[in-house]
This record gives structure tokens, C-alpha cells and sequence, in this order.
């Protein structure tokens, strides 16, 4: 009979599957055997048994006496009509089944197929096929008509329930129809909410609502505690988009009450149409199953080989956005070269909007990459193919007898479909697709010699409309486009890293790289999750698709995010992104402005052993779930890998940035002897934590991150450094009231602190005296963050007491609530933090002083900062720059501070702020530039000028030579006004005995000394 749909349950409806418990590989495997006795056909390979009932066109999957599901059946849709049609209407039913042997699936497949020949005249053929060394099953579905029909939906298998046998915390997993939504886990009984999005166009509000129960590619039920689950996905995603419906349980740990594996998406029209494969399989650990998903799924599909090594360098986005010039990516990589290289960081790559002769022609990405390869390095580039930029009325590059009104997809109504960038898309079936694809992809990247490409917003290749070929969908739309760029990329004479961004998870075959979640820095609902803890939650529940379908690219790493100003990330944000990054198994990209993030935000990504964590490929899996995103829990913690030589690695993060979390990991649940004892060491501090058997636990701090290594091999590693600060008389400049005092900075508390008093904000200080002089070389401060990440100081002075005065080491902007300042060795009985300036309120949580044996780091050298009163100018525009002259008194030049300001009005600035190092002749003019960083126009605060500190790393420099800073910005327009230009900070009271500010109006090409030398700009010099 032919039924009504009457609910979104019933369309989708429904599965029910009885499993045995199963490993991923059965070490007992069974033949496949296949039997009817009467009405009932049987067949089974030992751990999966299906039996289908003839009489009434419904099964059962279940394992041994145990059946978890029953009644699944099949059924169709037809386009127009809000009918279903079912393997259980009237007709009559056939079984027969062939072995099909040994393929990439599985060992001596047996295939058996249903025909449902059904009363009202079309017959549904269903295949199921199982092999006797694996733990699941496939499926597909085909609908023969003597008269064509069209179809718009498939379900090969529907019930009206899902179980996984005893457990008592099930859950399901959903995967995004692409990584610009999330994956998610929830109770079976409480699904919670999503975005529920498919094809976003430029009408579509993204909202947060109740879940749908629509996964897409592939989804799973779980237990947590014990693992076993039930895995059921796409095997292939020829012809269709596929699809998982959930429904909830009724009760915790119930069984779903509705699941179905189906495809739709568009249309298919003959008297022979046929869905995708489907994947089922149930496992021991659910974890393990998914791995075995992606591979299955890359038999039909293979996944894209590269053996060029799991990429590692540099992409320019969250540096320089609109902005990456010629000149500051040239620079940026010198300094790669200089300093990253060695380690493994080759990739040079562009992002969008790269600036070239503005804008960026051909010729310039390749005089890009002959500068790059000039140097060993490799250059990437981006593109999005398939949205049109150009107007409707242009010709089509490489198809100049098309315009892009041609090219465009198009509506039911011949209207161009806009997305939700706003633009028109390319219908990838039209004839002028593939010549457009070619020309646009060997121009830009193949002739100029790319090494990498970014490909974004592919999606809207998938989107359904009324495509040129009619009898295309928006699966074979996305197949065709996606299959012209990879095999044009392949055909060039370099080799091409392939990258994927705001892609469906499936097809997978077209790319060897792929983002696991949306951009670092873009939140969930502007507030539900910020950027950072999104992109590790996604990474942490896509490490299954490392090494089966893609090598991962969780985003990029940006420890400090230098670009936003005042607001970059806290420490605890920068560290948690960076745990996350390394623990991804994928790609390993920096995304900040390198030569200016601080030593403990760049360290982790300059230690070989933490690079050699991702160049091992291995993406570290979940030890447990968390309800994310669902149930907008945190991010899953502990996550682990193992190294080749048996280390277990652990990263073991605390995404609650009011609250401490203990935890703990279990060393069997790492796959280690619960009885060996292991040494536990720890990577970011470079400390042996001891000795232990059976687990490790720690309490974790608000947002601390850590990162274990378990190993039966012994350490030399320290143990952890005594805090010195503890227990020390300590004073302020003030309290802002009872229980805000000094002594609450070093009691060892997180949950007090010092505050100062409500006015004045500047020049706040905190004192730690010492009984008598110690050794320092380390310094932690703990800025209080009101639980928000909402920080007030912005300039500070790390000083110490020299017996006579007090000496700065360090000056800096921004400290966050977690800040580790590593330095030479000072015998000091006093350390005091000054907050030159602030916000609001400065108010520290605690003052940790250590002093470890062989640490050190850069001090300040000469300071002119604090020796007088300073004015601010903005005045760096086209030809006008500014330099700053100085003698060393080392041959290294390690670091220094500029205080530097925008004097926004109406916007920003047309070119970025450079910082050169120069080296000058005996008459103070530049004769060779040693080093230069660009600084980007985004969020650069305002007066107060503000201590940018720029690390340039130089060495080898002649301490009887005069250098200079000159800070420029050629090509920000000159209209003869200060307003929205880049500023410095002056004096000119000669602050700086050893040099002077120099004034050139002609781009450098002439300079003069100005305030008869008497004119020093605010910097510092470091050694």
C-alpha cells in the first residue's frame, strides 16, 4: 500500500538493528551465509545476521539472541507528490544472493537482494552485502518502472527504531552538511539544538533551534562509557546527497525511536534510478568504527595520495587580511627562512586579497613564488572557483562566447541564485564550466607555480537549482566541478597540495586536504562558543578523517592574534588554540604575525617536539565525550595519540575559564598496561611530573592546557620549579578595598586578587620583597579576566631591584590571564609589575616568581621609555617616514619595543605599518635593510601609543656601526592631513644619548635630523 507523510518522522523513518558486540576486525571471522526457510531469508558472517521477511517487505539486523532493532524497510519518493512508497505496499517479494568474493571492502562477500515487486507497478531492489571479516553491512536500493519516473528521495533503510544494547550514556554524533557548521553530540533523549542549515543562500537567517535530527554523511549511537556504538553513514555519494535522520528516545538510554540512512537532494528521473551505498556497522569502540567508515568509504572513492609530508609553514589571512603586500609577505618569508625552516616550516601560502600591483595579476603570484622558491620555500595561494565575482554581462575567461549571466545557476525562474556571500554561482554542468575552471586554475596557480591551494566555498558547487544539464543534481553538479580542478591540478608539472575550505565532508577523492570546522575566529550565534574553542571541538570530532579521506586542517594557528590589538587572545585562549593545533594530526599552519608574537606564545611551535606531532600524521582521538555544541558543552577533554615509538600523547585542556577541573586519564583507556609504571612528563613547561601506574590526574587552572607525554622510557627532564613568590611580603601602590590586598597575588589562589584602587588607572604597581636576594629568571603573572577574557592593562614594566634602584627587564602590551616572561638571570630582593596603563582597573590573581636552572631570555639594553614626558604624532603616510638611530652594544639584536599608534577618524589606513631594522653609514643614511615587519591596519590602538614588541632575531651585527628603525607606509595615501594615519610616540627633550630621529619626505631617499638631534622616538632595545 502506498502510505501518507504526514510527520518529518515518517518521511525519514526509520531503522531497527540487532548487533552483536563487535570489534572492528573479528579475530573468529565466519563465512557469510546465506539461507531462506520459507518466507524468511537469513544470512549472516558471524557477527551481523539479517533476516528479512518476505510476506511483509520488513527485516531485522541483529546479532546472536540479541535484537536491538526490527522492522526496517525501504521506500521512494516522487517528485511532487507527498507520498511514500514502501517495500511493505502490496506486491510480492524475491530473494537471491551471489558471492561477489574478496574486494576493498572485506574478504568472501556474499550479496543478497530483495525485489519488491509492488502492486501499484514499480519494483524496489534492495542489496545488502556483508563480508565474513567485517562488522558491517552495505546497502543500497534501486526503483525500476516500466515508465520513467523522478524521484527525489531514496531511503534504503527506515525503522522505527535504533539501539546499541546495554549502556548508561548513550549518545548520538552528527556530522555538518560542511565545515561551516558543527559537529555535535547529545543524549538520545535530548538532542538539543543547531543551526539546521543545507544550502545557505542571501535570504537565509542562520538561527539556533531545535535539532532536526538531520545528519549528513555520516553519524553514530554511543555509549560513552563502555564505546560500543552503531556507525551508519555514506559509502559512496555518486549520484546523491546522503543523509542520517535521528529521533529521539523517549527516556535516557533509551532506544531512538526513529533512524534512516536515505538520499535526496535534488532530482533523478528514468525508469531505472538508483541510490548511493550505504554503510552500517556496529563496534566494541564506536571510535574505532568511524575509522573503519573512512576507509570503507575511500574504497569507492580513494582518498587523494600525497607523499610530500603533512604541510607545515605559514598562511597570511589573520596577519594581514586585506592587506598582504608584496613587501610584507616577502618579509615574512625571510623570516621563515631565517627561523622556521629548519623545523620544517616550508609553506608560504596567500590567502585571499593578496595586494601584488593591486590588484594582483598573474605575473605578480609569479614573481611570488619565484621569490619564495628562491628561497627553498614552497607558495600557496587561494582561490574560490565557484563563486563569480565578475559582472553578469563580462565574457567568460577561457569561454568568451559565454558571459557569466550563462555561466550563472540559476532559479525555477531563470533568475540568478545569490549565496550567502551575496553572489552568483557557477552551474558547473554548463559547456563554458570546465574551460572557465581550466583557465582560471592554470593561469593563477598551475603556470605561476603554486605548491598549495586553498579551494573556498565549494559548497555552493552543491547547491540545487535549475542547472544547464537538467538531469544533473546538485551532487553530480559539485562531482563535475570539483573533478575538472583536481584533475587540472594534477596535471601540472609541480606537485599541488590540494586544501579544501567550506566543504561537505563527502565526496572526499577531489582534495588531499580539508577544514575541520569553520574560521578560528568566527563564534557560534555570536556568543554560544567563541572561535577558538569551535575550531577545537570540530578538530577533536573529525580526527577520524586524518589519514582516511583528507590529512585535516584544523584552521590556523594563531597563539597570540596580533592583529586585534588590545583585544588579541589571552594567554589561556592562545594556548588552547596552540594544544588543539598540535594535537590535530593535519596541518600545521601559523596564522599570526609571526615577528611579533611573545617567546611563550611562539616557544611551542619552535620545540621539535612538539612540530614532530603533526608531521607523524596521527590526529589525536577523544578519550571521552562531551555534549557539544548540541548541548553547547565544552570542547572533549583528554585527547590522545601514539607516537610511533609507543609515547602516549596527551593534551588535557580546561575550557572553563571561570572554574578548576580535574581530570584524570586512565592508562588503559590509552591502550597501555594498567600495571606498568610510566614516566609523565610535560611539553610546554619541559618538566618530568613523575612516575605513575594505573592513571594521572590533574586539577587544571581556568583555561590551562597541558600537554602529557606517557612513556615507559626514563626523563631528564626537572621536576617543576618552586614559585619563590609564595609566602613573601609583598606591597601595592594601592588596594581597591578588604580583600583585594597585595598578599592575595602570591597566596597561590586563583580566586583572590590583588586590586588597585579605582583612580587612577596608570602606573599602578605591585612589589614581591624577598627576605633577602634571590635568583629569577622566569616570572608567571595572572591578570584577573572577570571570568569574560575582559582584560584592563594595556602597557606594563616587569622591574627589579638592583640594590640602588629599580631596573626594567622587560616593558610589553597586554598581559592576559596568563603571561610567562622568561629572562637572564637576576639576583634581585625585589620584583615589581607596573601598569603604566590601563584601561580600568589593574587587578592580578597571581605573581608567580621561578628560577630555573639554564633559562633565559632577552632584557632590556637601553630604554628610553620612561626617562621623559612623550608626545604623540601621526604623520607615517607615502613618502614620509620616520627613523630612529641607536648603536648596540652586542652583536644581537633580539628584540625591540616601538610605541606606536593609529589615529583613526574615519579609516583605517591604505597600506600596512612596516618596522625596518636598517644598518646606516657614518652619515646616518640606510645603506642595507636587515630586517622588516608589517603590522596590519586592524584594531592598532590609539593614544596612548602602545609597546608593539617586534622580535627581529638579528645576528652578527658590528657594534661599531650606527642602525636605525625606520617605520613607513608607502602606500597609504598622503592628503596632507594626520587624521587616519600611523603614529609614534617622541620627545624632544634627547631622551637617547646614542642616537637620534631622522625625517624622510621622499621615501627614503633623503633624510634629515631633526630638533638639532635632540628628537628620539619611544623605543627600547634588548639584548
Amino acid at each position: 500500500m502506498i502510505k501518507q507523510l504526514l510527520t518529518r518522522i515518517a518521511v525519514f523513518s526509520l531503522f531497527s538493528v540487532c548487533v552483536l558486540f563487535l570489534s572492528v576486525t573479528n579475530t573468529n571471522a565466519s563465512p557469510v551465509t546465506i539461507s531462506q526457510t520459507g518466507s524468511v531469508v537469513t544470512a549472516t558472517n558471524g557477527m551481523l545476521t539479517i533476516t528479512y521477511d518476505l510476506s511483509i517487505g520488513k527485516g531485522n539486523l541483529s546479532a546472536g539472541s540479541t535484537s536491538l532493532i526490527g522492522n526496517f524497510y525501504s521506500d521512494y519518493g516522487v517528485s511532487g507528490s507527498s507520498t511514500r512508497i514502501s517495500s511493505y505496499d502490496s506486491g510480492t517479494r524475491t530473494a537471491s544472493w551471489v558471492a561477489i568474493g574478496t574486494d576493498g571492502y572485506g574478504s568472501n562477500g556474499e550479496k543478497l537482494t530483495i525485489t519488491n515487486s509492488l502492486t501499484a507497478g514499480s519494483t524496489i531492489i534492495l542489496n545488502l552485502t556483508l563480508y565474513s571479516d567485517k562488522p558491517f553491512a552495505l546497502a543500497s536500493m534501486t526503483v525500476n518502472k516500466g515508465t520513467s519516473q523522478t524521484l527525489n528521495f531514496l531511503e534504503a533503510i527506515a525503522a522505527q527504531n535504533l539501539d546499541i544494547g546495554t549502556g548508561s550514556d548513550k549518545r548520538i554524533y552528527t556530522t555538518p552538511y560542511n565545515n561551516n557548521y558543527d559537529f555535535g553530540v547529545a543524549p538520545v533523549n535530548d538532542f538539543g539544538n543547531s543551526e539546521n542549515q543545507v544550502d545557505r543562500t542571501s535570504t537565509t537567517t542562520t538561527t539556533w533551534s531545535a535539532f532536526d535530527g538531520t545528519s549528513f554523511w555520516v553519524a553514530a549511537m554511543f555509549d560513552n562509557t563502555n564505546k560500543q556504538g552503531f556507525i551508519a553513514g555514506a559509502a559512496t555519494t555518486v549520484n546523491w546527497k546522503s543523509y542520517q535522520y535521528l529521533h529521539p528516545a523517549t527516556t535516557a538510554n533509551g532506544a531512538l525511536t526513529g533512524f534512516s540512512v536515505f538520499n535526496s537532494g535534488g532530482t533523478q528521473s528514468g525508469t531505472s534510478i538508483s541510490s548511493d551505498l550505504f554503510f552500517l556497522g556496529y563496534y566494541s569502540d564506536y571510535r574505532d568504527g568511524l575509522v573503519q567508515f573512512g576507509n570503507a568509504y575511500s574504497v569507492g572513492q580513494p582518498k587523494l595520495a600525497w607523499s610530500g609530508g603533512v604541510p607545515l609553514g605559514y598562511n597570511d589571512y589573520y596577519t594581514f587580511y586585506a592587506d598582504p603586500t608584496v613587501t610584507a609577505m616577502n618579509s615574512m618569508t625571510d623570516y621563515f627562512v631565517a627561523h622556521l625552516k629548519s623545523l620544517g616550516y616550508t609553506y608560504m601560502n596567500l590567502d585571499c586579497c593578496y595586494k601584488g600591483t593591486s590588484p594582483a595579476t598573474a605575473s605578480d603570484y609569479q614573481t611570488y613564488t619565484n621569490y619564495v622558491h628562491s628561497k627553498g620555500m614552497k607558495a600557496g595561494s587561494y582561490s574560490a572557483p565557484f563563486e563569480i565575482f565578475d559582472p553578469l554581462t563580462n565574457p567568460v575567461p577561457g569561454a568568451t562566447s559565454y558571459t557569466f549571466q550563462d555561466l550563472a545557476l540559476k532559479d525555477s525562474t531563470g533568475a540568478a541564485i545569490l549565496s550567502y556571500l551575496g553572489k552568483p554561482i557557477v552551474d558547473t554542468t554548463h559547456p563554458a564550466a570546465q574551460p572557465y575552471l581550466q583557465n582560471l586554475l592554470n593561469t593563477y596557480y598551475v603556470n605561476t607555480g603554486m605548491d598549495y591551494i586553498k579551494l573556498d566555498f565549494l559548497d555552493l558547487a552543491m547547491y540545487e537549482g535549475s542547472h544547464h544539464d537538467s538531469t544533473k543534481n546538485g551532487m553530480q553538479a559539485y562531482r563535475i566541478g570539483m573533478q575538472v580542478i583536481r584533475d587540472t591540478l594534477l596535471a601540472a608539472s609541480q606537485s599541488i597540495f590540494i586544501d579544501e575550505s567550506i566543504a561537505p565532508l563527502l565526496p572526499s577523492g577531489y582534495a588531499h586536504g580539508r577544514r575541520t570546522g569553520v574560521d578560528l575566529t568566527i563564534p557560534l550565534q555570536s556568543n554560544l562558543y567563541n572561535g577558538v574553542e569551535r575550531e577545537a571541538m570540530n578538530a577533536a570530532a573529525s580526527w577520524w578523517t586524518n589519514g582516511t579521506l583528507y590529512v585535516n586542517d584544523p584552521d590556523m594557528a594563531i597563539p597570540e592574534n596580533i592583529s586585534n590589538g588590545f583585544s588579541k587572545f589571552s594567554g589561556s585562549y592562545g594556548r588552547l588554540n596552540t594544544t588543539s593545533d598540535f594535537l590535530s594530526g593535519g596541518q600545521l599552519l601559523i596564522g599570526d604575525n609571526t615577528p611579533f608574537i611573545s617567546p611563550d606564545r611562539i616557544n611551542a611551535f619552535l620545540n621539535p617536539d612538539f612540530v614532530a606531532l603533526p608531521q607523524q600524521g596521527t590526529a589525536a582521538r577523544p578519550e571521552s565525550m562531551t555534549n557539544f555544541y548540541h548541548k553547547l558543552e565544552h570542547s572533549p577533554s583528554p585527547l590522545y595519540l601514539t607516537k610511533e615509538n609507543g609515547d602516549v600523547i596527551v593534551g588535557l585542556s580546561n575550557w572553563d575559564m571561570s572554574n578548576s577541573a580535574t581530570q584524570t586519564v586512565t592508562f588503559s583507556d590509552l591502550g597501555l598496561s594498567p600495571s606498568t609504571s610510566y614516566m609523565v612528563t610535560e611539553l610546554y613547561s619541559s618538566t618530568q611530573l613523575g612516575s605513575f601506574a594505573g592513571s594521572y590526574g590533574r586539577t587544571l587552572l581556568p583555561g590551562e592546557s597541558v600537554v602529557l607525554k606517557i612513556s615507559t622510557t626514563s626523563s631528564s627532564l626537572p621536576a617543576p620549579p618552586t614559585n619563590l613568590a609564595l609566602g613573601q611580603s609583598v606591597s601595592a601602590s594601592s588596594i581597591y578595598g578588604t580583600g583585594n590586598e597585595a598578599s592575595k597575588a602570591i597566596d597561590g589562589n586563583i580566586s583572590t586578587r590583588w586590586s588597585a584602587a579605582n583612580s587612577p588607572y596608570n602606573n599602578q604597581w605591585l612589589e614581591i620583597d624577598f627576605p633577602a636576594p634571590k635568583s629569577v629568571n622566569r616570572v608567571v603573572i595572572r591578570e584577573y579576566g572577570n571570568g569574560k577574557q575582559v582584560f584592563q592593562i594595556e602597557n606594563y614594566s616587569l622591574q627589579y631591584w638592583n640594590g640602588t634602584s629599580y631596573v626594567s627587564i622587560t616593558n610589553g602590551f597586554t598581559i592576559t590571564d596568563f603571561k610567562t616572561i622568561d629572562f637572564q638571570t637576576v639576583q634581585t630582593s625585589k620584583l615589581r609589575l607596573v601598569a603604566t596603563t590601563a584601561n580600568f582597573i589593574p587587578s592580578i590573581m597571581e605573581m608567580e616568581a621561578y628560577f630555573i636552572n639554564g633559562n633565559t631570555g632577552s632584557v632590556i639594553d637601553q630604554d628610553d621609555s620612561s626617562a621623559v614626558t612623550f608626545s604623540a604624532y601621526s604623520d607615517i603616510r607615502a613618502g614620509v617616514q620616520r627613523m630612529q638611530t641607536f648603536k648596540i652594544t652586542q652583536s644581537s639584536l633580539p628584540k625591540i619595543d616601538m610605541y606606536l599608534w593609529l589615529n583613526y577618524v574615519s579609516k583605517v589606513p591604505e597600506d600596512n605599518y612596516y618596522v625596518d631594522v636598517v644598518l646606516l653609514d657614518t652619515n646616518y643614511n640606510p645603506v642595507s635593510t636587515l630586517f622588516t615587519a608589517a603590522l596590519a591596519s586592524n584594531n592598532i590602538p590609539g593614544t596612548p601609543p602602545t609597546a608593539y614588541s617586534i622580535y627581529p632575531k638579528l645576528t652578527g651585527l658590528d657594534t661599531t656601526k650606527n642602525y636605525g628603525i625606520v617605520l613607513r607606509s608607502p602606500a597609504t595615501i598622503d592628503d596632507s592631513s594626520t587624521n587616519n594615519k600611523y603614529g609614534f610616540a617622541y620627545s624632544d627633550s634627547n631622551p637617547y644619548a646614542n642616537g637620534f630621529e631622522r625625517l624622510s619626505t621622499n621615501g627614503g631617499s633623503t633624510w634629515t635630523t631633526e630638533s638639532s638631534g635632540n628628537r628620539d622616538l619611544m623605543f627600547t632595545i634588548y639584548k
